[in-house]
């Protein structure tokens, strides 16, 4: 057993394009990732705002809007904003019409022109979401009541209140929010890459005829895949860990090693299985791309649970990997490992793995 395992392994690591890109992976995605959101922030969005009403109330209600944002969030422009826009300078206009101020006193709804920008098309959706729903929750209260409104502006020398985590305040940094995607992603990647077309290369090169001449028994054979290629996905992760170690991220050691074990084994378990049901080496590689893309949106690390349908949110909380971001964040966060999460982690694994062995043997037979 211990002997194929070894050659499993030895066979990825010879391969030197697999050797390479099996330790780029984690670190370019940690890189990218850092880089690349760190700097999406709505500390970096720009909002202009394009005054055509002359009236004073117009400026105190934009005045008031500039107080909930940090300075430079939200700017005048003029005319010429449309070249702001192009550039990506600006995430969005705001025109404020003239009959703006006009309508507030008359109680009359009032209306305001948004012009996102091509550049960064997400960031400007994010900013009229945003803007909506504030609008919406001030419905009918007297935030905008033109009396209420010239004791509402913020002056400069008063300042705002501002949120804390105690002793947890790094778990709000990019770096932090980001681990999951760099631990676990980059690994199960890695993984389904090459365990998915594992048996059909075999097959091709006739070496499941040759186990079958010296009677190797289909289990051994499965079991042997899906060890070696969990190893291989528990030194992804390590490097990824080690890289965000190393800036200072918390990381509960313990309870990491056993979320990357059984993250690599779930997903070197089911790659393993893919490659067992299709003789066709290109079907295998578009079904793995297709699990990690659909396993990717499930995990909840990019796309937000409480936004998805209440069926797919069900579904949502059986993925591997939304069960294994949230018993670590669960634990950064409460310092709380629950048992019952744990077992529910290596459950998933171990089905899958009873799965794919009878499935792997069965076809390993069948040849």
């Amino acid at each position: 057993m211990i002997r194929l395992i070894l050659t499993e392994v030895n066979r990825v690591f010879k391969n030197k394009l697999s050797f390479l890109i099996m330790f780029l992976v984690p670190i370019v995605v940690v890189f990218l990732t850092l880089i690349m959101f760190n700097s999406f922030s709505v500390l970096n969005t720009k909002i202009g705002i394009l005054n055509l009403d002359d009236d004073p109330l117009s400026r105190f209600t934009v005045g008031t809007v500039m107080s909930l944002f940090r300075g430079g969030t939200i700017s005048y422009v003029g005319p010429n904003y449309q070249s702001k826009l192009l550039s990506g300078e600006y995430s969005a206009i705001v025109i404020i019409p003239k009959d703006f101020s006009k309508n507030l006193y008359a109680a009359k709804q009032t209306t305001l022109s948004f012009i996102p920008s091509p550049v960064d098309l997400q960031v400007s959706t994010i900013v009229y979401r945003l803007f909506n729903s504030m609008f919406e929750d001030l419905q009918g209260s007297p935030f905008f009541d033109p009396q209420v409104m010239k004791y509402l502006f913020t002056s400069p020398g008063y300042p705002a209140p501002k949120l804390i985590l105690p002793e947890k305040e790094k778990l709000m940094s990019f770096e932090s929010l980001l681990t999951p995607i760099a631990i676990f992603l980059s690994a199960a990647f890695v993984i389904i890459a090459i365990s998915c077309s594992s048996t059909t290369l075999d097959r091709q090169i006739k070496l499941t005829d040759m186990y079958m001449t010296y009677n190797l028994s289909g289990f051994l054979y499965i079991a042997a895949k899906v060890i070696a290629y969990s190893l291989i996905g528990m030194v992804e992760s390590a490097i990824a860990c080690l890289i965000f170690v190393s800036i200072g991220v918390y990381l509960p050691v313990g309870l990491l090693i056993f979320l990357t074990f059984m993250n690599s084994f779930f997903h070197a378990s089911f790659g393993v299985m893919l490659s067992c049901i299709t003789d066709n080496l290109q079907i295998a590689n578009l079904l793995g791309v297709g699990t990690i893309i659909v396993s990717f949106f499930l995990s909840g690390m990019v796309v937000p649970i409480s936004s998805m349908p209440e069926i797919v949110q069900t579904i949502s909380k059986y993925s591997p990997l939304f069960s294994v971001n949230y018993v670590l964040r669960k634990s950064q966060i409460y310092d709380v490992v629950s048992a019952a999460e744990l077992i529910k982690v290596a459950l998933i694994a171990v089905t899958t793995f009873a799965l794919v062995l009878l499935t792997g043997a069965f076809n390993f037979k069948r040849r």
